[in-house]
């Protein structure tokens, strides 16, 4: 059974057992420190590996001799961080430590970004383990929580709301509970209802946005860790029940299926960001690496056992329809999306309608997302014309142009580049390794425990590599498309297919050519009929006009909601 207190305390013991053993195998810079190029992660491993020596719940299974070596291997590595905070109160930039550490971490430059979330997981951290610290490195703690609460680190308003000022609101929490200010933690309280109240009417504007939406999440349990009072307690809880419940939503065995509205390296095209996945859900292999460590094994929180259920024993297929109104925190909302996700215990579909510009251009519109499993593979399969900021051999970064349309197991997306733009030429496409056969413009794949099938308006090349396969097909005359569309396994066996042969035959007979352009290329149509037999017609012309219909009426949008 994945849920029960047991199994999750389980497999809080492996991630600690993994980051410690992560840490000690760490080669130590002539600096001291692991990491120059985010400071935040030598704390996080030292944290991590000092806990796992001293706290009886992980069962450490190092000798008497090796526990002594690590536990003094983390508190200097603790001393090393928290010494490079700013402690001039006269310095703009007093209670902040430096983010990236350069050559020479004596003269690196405060930053404001560490504080945040590092900020809370010291609170967190020294009331955990403040009676197994020695003398030196509690103190060390405690001046840099007094550095901190006497400065203005934590002392920003409500603007956006997104997740740097989720972090603000942990910190007032934090600080005024540990100093004893009672107003700072009613003030903290008031902010955290405000967010609260503001993502339940307007919706989570940071769709998808890892590692920023586990920031929202870790902050506020670090107040549900830390905290006694009941009050502030039981508004933490709505928050991390409502957080959760949302990334519930998106899950799929490890997994985030849909939209990003921003995404790193670790996001795509496959998803490396699992610890609190694992620990919480703990229904995919336990993650070999470690690409954001954070809190992970610190926090004593436990999801709802309903969240868990509902994600672990998933049966049968789930549309999720949702929409976000973005506003900051004065409530004028200034633009709306639509969302949706398409569920099944094998794979997930989804995307959003309207594409949002964003800081780094990270956003990722749509995917096919597969389960996590051992294999090397990506597990998410779609294509992008690349625009802002991309860079050869990163499937991130799309341009904004193109138009989608989403039904269950299906995804359409049209280009058309404008004449006067300068743009790269071509899309891209990126496919989990498996079994797979290509045409001049069509793929039939079996990958898993399902068959993927897409078309392309133009012709394409491939390339396979260690984790996945590249396709490049070019943009003509201004334009590309792409259809993709899965079926699982078990469902293809009601046509009698039960392999890549059997199911190339059958799709060749369900569609041929979709694509049709009209005048000298001034509109392009798509038909195209689903596995499930649903007629899906496409058409953009080249002044952005849009039609979608689907079994011939309109998609509307009329019953995707906030909540």
């Amino acid at each position: 059974m994945y849920y029960s207190t047991i199994a999750i305390n389980n497999r809080r013991k492996e991630i600690a057992s993994l980051a410690a053993n992560k840490a000690l195998e760490l080669p130590l810079l002539p600096s001291g420190y692991w990491f120059h190029k985010d400071l935040r992660d030598n704390f996080y491993y030292a944290i991590h590996l000092f806990a796992y020596c001293v706290d009886k719940e992980f069962d450490c299974d190092w000798n008497e001799e090796q526990s002594k070596n690590a536990k003094e291997i983390a508190l200097t590595m603790i001393h090393n961080v928290l010494s490079l905070q700013e402690k001039n109160p006269q310095n703009p930039m007093y209670g902040n430590w430096p983010l990236n550490l350069g050559n020479d971490p004596s003269k690196a430059k405060p930053n404001f970004l560490p504080v945040e979330l590092m900020g809370c997981l010291l609170i967190l951290f020294y009331n955990k383990y403040q009676h197994e610290l020695p003398t030196d490195v509690k103190n060390d703690c405690y001046q840099a929580l007094t550095h901190m609460y006497e400065s203005n680190v934590y002392k920003q308003p409500l603007t956006y709301m997104y997740h740097h000022e989720a972090k603000h609101t942990s910190l007032k929490l934090l600080l005024g509970d540990f100093f004893h200010n009672k107003e700072l933690v009613d003030q903290g309280h008031q902010l955290a209802k405000k967010q609260l109240n503001h993502i339940r009417e307007f919706g989570f504007k940071e769709y998808g946005a890892l590692p920023w939406f586990w920031h929202w999440v870790q902050s506020f349990t670090c107040v549900w860790d830390v905290l006694e009072d009941l009050e502030v307690r039981s508004t933490m809880s709505e928050l991390l029940d409502y957080l959760w419940r949302l990334r519930a939503d998106y899950y799929l065995k490890g997994t985030w299926a849909g939209p990003h509205s921003r995404q790193w390296p670790h996001d795509a095209p496959k998803d490396r960001n699992t610890l609190f996945d694992y620990i919480q859900f703990g229904d995919f292999p336990l993650p070999n690496d470690i690409v954001r460590l954070e809190g992970s094994a610190l926090f004593t929180y436990e999801v709802s056992e309903d969240i868990v259920k509902s994600v672990t024993n998933r049966t049968q297929p789930n549309e999720i329809k949702r929409k976000i109104k973005f506003s900051n925190a004065d409530g004028i909302v200034t633009e709306k999306a639509h969302t949706y996700v398409f569920i099944t215990p094998e794979y997930a579909v989804g995307g959003i309608w309207e594409r949002i510009n964003e800081y780094d251009n990270e956003q990722q519109r749509w995917d096919i997302t597969l389960p996590l499993t051992q294999s090397e593979s990506v597990n998410q399969a779609f294509f992008f014309q690349p625009g802002e900021k991309y860079v050869p051999g990163d499937d991130r970064h799309s341009s904004s142009f193109g138009e989608v349309m989403y039904h269950k197991d299906t995804v359409i997306q049209v280009w058309n580049i404008p004449s006067d733009e300068e743009a790269h030429p071509f899309i891209n496409g990126c496919l989990p390794k498996g079994e797979w056969k290509f045409t001049e413009n069509k793929g039939y794949g079996k990958v898993g425990d399902t068959f993927i099938t897409f078309q392309l308006m133009n012709e394409f090349n491939w390339e396979e590599k260690n984790d996945r396969i590249s396709i490049i097909s070019p943009i003509s005359s201004n334009w590309n498309g792409v259809i993709m569309e899965i079926v699982s396994a078990k469902d293809a066996l009601v046509w009698g297919i039960h392999d890549l042969e059997t199911y190339i035959t059958a799709m060749e007979v369900k569609n041929k050519s979709c694509f049709t352009s009209e005048g000298s290329v001034n509109k392009t149509t798509v038909s195209y009929i689903t596995w499930r037999n649903d007629v899906i017609q496409f058409s953009l012309d080249n002044k952005g006009n849009k039609d979608r219909v689907l079994n011939g009426h309109s998609i509307s949008f009329v019953d995707y909601q906030i909540n």
